[in-house]
């Protein structure tokens, strides 16, 4: 699949810088010269970013990791190059979501709440007698 991504999407350019602009808004610059600011404030959920997001000074000790080229956290956490890249999700991400949305609809039986379920047997059963 990371081929297929690789060869239909262009490559993501490295990290290059990271500073924190407030909060938790930062600003990346990539290789190729893009520069964002980011609110990470929604990509910033789970127990490892619990302390990240408790304490201010740890949040400020984001650094651009040379060997992921993305940024991370002394405890470890990290967020994913494409993420900050495309600002959210990668586009084979959405494509995806898209080809997964669009395949045919199960034709499995709808299950109806119980009262429903009650009166057809009802019904049922009066139509047998």
């Amino acid at each position: 699949m990371v081929d297929l991504v690789r060869g239909k999407y262009p490559a993501v350019p490295a990290l290059t810088n990271v500073q924190v602009i407030t909060g938790f808004t930062i600003r990346v610059t990539f290789a190729d010269g893009v520069e964002r600011e980011i609110d990470l404030d929604s990509h910033m959920f789970g127990p490892v970013f619990e302390p990240i997001r408790r304490d201010p000074k740890m949040f400020a000790s984001v650094r651009v990791d040379d060997e992921s080229d993305t940024i991370c956290w002394p405890n470890g956490a990290d967020i994913a190059p494409e993420t900050l890249y495309y600002e959210g999700e990668p586009p084979w991400v959405k494509d995806q979501r898209r080809t997964h949305s669009s395949r045919k609809k199960s034709t499995r039986r709808v299950m109806r709440p119980r009262a429903q379920k009650r009166k057809l047997r009802t019904k049922r059963l009066e139509q047998k007698a």
